[in-house]
């Protein structure tokens, strides 16, 4: 069945893609593993699905939020299939197994070096979950070591509303780093 969608539902769909696309992709690809094929693979698909479903919501950022609920959808099924044995697993390049390999057997890792690694997959996919617009802001400003100033101008906004925003979305991954942290726990 082909639905049709209307030419407004299609401008929305168009106008969120364009302004969340690169955020899209992270989300998945960090949730696949960093494997870039897979990735591009499913946000085609997640777009083939958006642009085939007759209930697309009306605004923008509700229309972000669905398309990400549609991957993490997808990235599910992926897995499930993935475990079940349907889709080939991928290999790692001969060295990297090798260098692998070679620390299973003679190298264990100190505890720090866990738990640093444990609280940057945290704080991944934190980040991955944010909206693109801030997405943007926190790679921009941390990642890319660009000034508020710059983003300001960017955004068309003030430095200080930049800073503001930045305080705001540290503070929502604080809470959500806390929340992983107390499910760990548990």
């Amino acid at each position: 069945m082909i639905i049709r969608q209307d030419t407004d539902t299609r401008d929305r769909l168009a106008r969120t893609f364009r302004r969340a696309a690169d955020a899209l992709y992270r989300f998945i690809l960090y949730r696949v593993g960093g494997h870039r094929t897979t990735a591009d693979d499913l946000l085609q698909e997640v777009c083939r699905v958006a642009v085939g479903h007759a209930g697309v919501p009306d605004d923008d950022d509700q229309c972000e939020a669905w398309l990400r609920g549609i991957a993490r959808n997808l990235i599910r099924a992926h897995w499930r299939t993935s475990r079940n044995g349907v889709v080939a697993t991928y290999a790692l390049a001969a060295e990297t197994a090798e260098h692998i390999a070679s620390m299973i057997g003679s190298e264990r890792l100190p505890e720090d070096v866990v738990c640093r690694q444990e609280t940057h997959h945290a704080l991944m996919l934190a980040v991955t979950e944010l909206p693109a617009d801030e997405q943007r802001l926190i790679f921009g400003f941390y990642f890319d070591g660009r000034s508020q100033a710059d983003l300001a101008g960017e955004v068309g906004v003030s430095p200080k509303a930049i800073e503001t925003k930045l305080y705001r979305i540290r503070g929502r991954l604080r809470s959500a780093l806390g929340d992983l942290e107390r499910q760990y726990h548990e």
